[in-house]
């Protein structure tokens, strides 16, 4: 297949996914349709229903199983995002004004719980394995939240063994239930211990991605900064820095925004975003170790994940000037 077949197939799946949003949106005449309609109009990536639409057709599964599949990951990964901008108080969302922003918090906390219904019941249409679908999305939210209230709940930076639990269950389980779900539609399941050890290190570096771009460029004010939310980079420079440990620690503990991109630099600036490079790529390379401990079926499918994960090569010292 050439990449352009490779890409057209993409964008039919993609159009076939934006169709059925379109059929299951709320009533038009339902409080809940313009939210609905103004959060579909930019959907984002997809990219967990494009793992469950290719995983799906790695191992056969049925076209519209697959599609619902794919929308139920979506659906409920969209909602986590609608509910995290309500905590977070954040205004914008891909570009546009959040939901929250636009249309109050009690509309946005509304149309996550209904997205939430919407993928549970999607779920449920599986011609075989429904009641086991539906279990691993139930699952997957639970330990998402598990890692939300433990994001929202840190008030001193993290130190690392409570980083990487709140980062894998924050980002993990809606990308490994996108793969394990078309595994266990083709009997495939005995091997989810291997998913979800493979998706979990790339979730850790998935995360530790963005904890890095959060930090870098220094130009831009770093909302885990602001926000005193786990981060990676600020965990390792908390255990690197030693002359003025004791001056980062007041200020982190307390309210104080002025200092926010005082500090901001001299962490981008420091040996941190290295060893949080560092970091990234060895969590990558477990991944990438467990390749062929995965049914065949699903191997290209953990190849392009972890592909996807990866950072540019950038000059890892970029920051020292700025």
């Amino acid at each position: 297949m050439s990449p352009l077949d490779s890409l057209q197939k993409g964008l039919d799946r993609l159009s076939q996914l934006n169709s059925l949003y379109e059929r299951e949106m709320p009533h038009v005449q339902n409080s809940l349709f313009d939210a609905a309609y103004y959060h579909f109009k930019n959907p984002g990536k997809s990219f967990r229903a494009y793992l469950a639409l290719s995983s799906g057709k790695a191992v056969n599964q049925h076209p519209q199983d697959s599609l619902h599949w794919a929308a139920a990951c979506e659906l409920l990964h969209n909602a986590s995002l609608i509910h995290d901008d309500i905590s977070d108080a954040s205004t914008h969302r891909r570009g546009q004004a959040s939901i929250s922003q636009r249309f109050g918090s009690d509309m946005a906390l509304c149309l996550g719980d209904w997205m939430i219904a919407k993928a549970f019941e999607l779920a449920a249409r599986s011609t075989t394995h429904s009641g086991q679908l539906v279990a691993l999305l139930a699952n997957a939210m639970q330990e998402t939240c598990s890692g939300q209230i433990a994001d929202i709940d840190q008030r001193v930076y993290a130190p690392m063994s409570d980083w990487q639990r709140i980062a894998k269950n924050k980002t993990a389980p809606l990308l490994i239930a996108p793969i394990k779900g078309a595994a266990i539609c083709a009997g495939l399941d005995t091997h989810a211990n291997n998913i979800d050890s493979l998706v979990e290190f790339c979730g850790l570096a998935y995360q530790g991605r963005n904890d890095i771009d959060d930090i870098v460029p220094s130009s831009q004010l770093s909302s885990d900064l602001s926000g005193r939310k786990p981060n990676l980079v600020v965990s390792i420079f908390a255990n690197l820095e030693t002359t003025d440990i004791q001056a980062f620690d007041k200020w982190y503990c307390s309210t104080d925004q002025h200092q926010t991109h005082i500090w901001q630099r001299r962490i981008a600036s420091s040996e941190a975003i290295l060893h949080a490079n560092q970091r990234v790529e060895f969590w990558l390379a477990q991944a990438e170790n467990l390749i062929s401990n995965i049914p065949h079926q699903l191997q290209p499918v953990a190849k392009k994940l972890i592909f996807s994960v990866k950072p540019p090569k950038i000059d890892q010292h970029q920051e020292q000037s700025a």
